[in-house]
């Protein structure tokens, strides 16, 4: 009786390892992205409804590009303002819903927008005014974002069960087929009624 290959050993190893670890990583980063694209921006506008508008002076402002490498697809708005509410000055430095990130055309007419208001209108939060944006509404073109993101995670879930399939012994069905591989059928004795 030959046994398995080589190859066949190799192959069920990289099933076994390599496609969950790969799939665990695809998940995980599928996952992080449709929260951070999709989940939280909408969340967050919908707790900002009941925030309240305030006038704000403007400290900087600057665009920074897309940096991948560092979890940013898109380029980003940074600022920093000031503004004043119940009697206390505040510091304030988010941009929008979505931390800034934008499509670089939109990236650039904010820009040019928040340089030009003067004063600006920002939306504090009455419950905790160390909490304030310049922009409530939601930006299309980055919570388009969370579908590739999605079928990533998809992908990564897939991979995740191929690994765990391929954890079951896969060459069991095999030997068991073969005739001769078969265990002699068990004897079983009838069963008695039970004794009183």
């Amino acid at each position: 009786m030959r046994g398995p290959s080589l190859r066949q050993y190799l192959l069920e190893a990289l099933l076994r390892a390599a496609v969950p670890l790969v799939g665990v990583s695809l998940l995980v980063a599928g996952v992080l992205g449709v929260v951070s694209f999709g989940v939280l921006p909408m969340v967050d506008a919908m707790r900002s409804r009941q925030w309240l508008p305030v006038e704000a002076r403007l400290e900087w402002v600057r665009a920074e590009p897309a940096a991948p490498m560092r979890i940013r697809p898109l380029p980003a708005i940074r600022v920093s303002y000031q503004y004043s509410y119940g009697g206390a000055d505040y510091v304030g430095r988010r941009t929008d819903l979505h931390h800034g990130l934008n499509t670089p055309a939109a990236v650039a007419r904010r820009l040019s927008e928040v340089r030009e208001s003067e004063p600006l209108v920002a939306w504090v939060n009455p419950a905790a005014p160390e909490q304030a944006m310049l922009d409530r509404s939601i930006h299309v073109a980055v919570v388009v974002l969370a579908l590739p993101s999605a079928l990533l995670a998809l992908v990564g879930g897939l991979a995740v069960f191929l690994g765990m399939v391929a954890w079951n012994d896969w060459r069991l069905p095999r030997t068991l087929a073969r005739p001769d591989s078969l265990p002699p059928p068990a004897t079983q004795r009838p069963l008695e009624p039970p004794r009183y």
